[in-house]
């Protein structure tokens, strides 16, 4: 066989294989540049794939690489081959130090949660044993027997166990109306699995009876994302819309409105619309969770933003920043506004665990956080980390696996702090066998499950801030 193809005309005396240019020659790690010019593709087969970029240091005697050059990687016979040199200076990162205090106007996590803290010590629990709703020292379990008689004439079947009282994935207690309670449940289509969904559901009389939130316009019954609160609103989100793929599925590109139910009378009556902007902050959010696979493929939440200077509470149409336009919601995510232009995101499983917008989530840089002490640290300088969350104090908590793996500790870190400290026996026998699976926080107290390994027990703790010190 003979490949017949015409003369190449780069890479030859002064024509050059590829050019790059970036829209700035310094930046740091983690912050946004706009990238232009061409080089060859690396694959024709499939989908073709551009070369893959890097940062490297130039050779000690030289200022620049050559137009077109190679050189052997270790003795593993690879080669690593320069195209398109181009001079990039990384500068270092604003420091947490330097941040000084963070306020916090409101906060949102990514995925489905199994804890939900409202105002006014009001939190709702998903547990083994049932659905717990405590008001201070006040404590209310509601069965979930009932949810899977709920879901008849939907073409979902619950997949959540035990079978007698499920557990939900997902939970929101109405902070006007007490006697209602929001839940979703893990389902299958037809009692095949995967994949897996999750069903909205609600209960107005403590359990006894559960009903399913009305479908909207454009949305499927597998295609629920969530359930959010709004001022006095609960909002169920959902995905898919005109023009998305309505199949409850993210679209990749976000470009769209997002369909939700709206209650104002703790499920009397429900009003179909789309999302609109938070209440505080600007208008920026997490979109629609799809429940996923987190020991495969993971679980695609997007990150939306508005229209500059948008407030309205509906019909707003939606864009993606274009780094990070989205999050794998098998983590603890939380968005949190700190001002009317400001957000914070933080995500333990990125080595970018701390980003800031002051564009209302437009762009975002990199805020470096100080190494956690006695933590194992991944190749991508990302902790054993099961959470990673903001205070309104304005302290970070952090709840790691320590160097021997076979301990979870928390580490707190202060207003404009250099160094985190550890809280001392702040986690009863969470190790190997029994570990912390979420956490959250409100303005008193800070909440997280421990389960055990085989996932039979789950036991809720709740512990004061103020207490928390090191």
């Amino acid at each position: 066989m003979q490949l017949k193809a015409p003369a190449p005309t780069r890479c030859r005396s002064s024509q050059r294989c590829a050019t790059l240019h970036l829209s700035s020659s310094s930046a740091p790690a983690g912050f946004e540049i706009t990238l232009h010019g061409w080089a060859p593709l690396q694959s024709i087969i499939g989908r073709p794939f551009a070369p893959d970029l890097s940062v490297a240091v130039a050779p000690k005697h030289h200022r620049r690489y050559a137009n077109f050059s190679y050189s052997q990687v270790g003795s593993s016979g690879n080669f690593n081959v320069v195209l398109a040199p181009t001079i990039m200076h990384v500068t270092a990162s604003e420091s947490w130090a330097a941040l000084g205090r963070v306020s916090s106007l409101s906060s949102e996590f990514a995925g489905p949660s199994a804890i939900e803290p409202e105002g006014g010590n009001l939190t709702s629990w998903c547990l083994p044993t049932g659905l717990v709703v405590t008001k201070g020292s006040q404590r209310t379990t509601v069965p979930t027997g009932g949810a899977a008689a709920a879901l008849r004439g939907t073409g979902l079947t619950m997949f959540s166990s035990p079978k007698s009282n499920p557990q939900c994935a997902a939970v929101l207690a109405d902070p006007q109306h007490p006697e209602t309670i929001y839940a979703g449940f893990g389902t299958a289509q037809n009692d095949s699995a995967p994949p897996v969904y999750v069903a909205a559901l609600y209960t107005s009389d403590d359990g006894a009876t559960w009903h399913t939130v009305p479908i909207p316009p454009h949305a499927t019954v597998e295609s629920f994302g969530g359930f959010v609160s709004q001022g006095d609103d609960v909002v169920a989100l959902f995905a898919g819309s005109d023009g998305g793929d309505n199949n409850g599925q993210v679209p990749e590109s976000v470009g769209d409105r997002f369909p939700v139910e709206i209650t104002a009378n703790g499920g009397a009556t429900w009003t179909a619309s789309t999302l609109g902007c938070p209440s505080a902050g600007p208008c920026a959010t997490l979109g629609p969770f799809q429940a996923g696979n987190c020991a495969m493929n993971g679980s695609t939440q997007p990150i939306l933003v508005g229209p500059a200077g948008a407030t309205a509470a509906t019909g707003v149409k939606w864009t993606s920043p274009p780094w990070p336009s989205s999050l794998n919601a098998c983590f603890s995510q939380q968005l949190v506004a700190t001002s009317s232009r400001d957000l914070v995101l933080l995500d333990p499983s990125s080595q970018y665990s701390l980003l800031r917008s002051t564009s209302s989530g437009e762009h975002w840089t990199n805020i470096a956080l100080p190494l956690i002490p006695n933590t194992n640290y991944g190749p991508d300088s990302i902790p054993t980390s099961n959470a990673l969350l903001l205070a309104p104090d304005g302290s970070l908590f952090a709840a790691v696996t320590d160097a021997s793996n076979q301990r979870q500790e928390l580490f707190r870190l202060y207003p404009a702090a250099a160094s985190w400290c550890q809280v001392p026996s702040a986690f009863a026998n969470a190790d190997a066998s029994n570990s912390i699976t979420l956490m959250r926080v409100n303005e008193t107290d800070l909440m997280w499950l421990q389960t055990n390994r085989e996932g039979t027990s789950t036991s809720r703790h709740v512990v004061p801030l103020t207490s928390l010190r090191c």
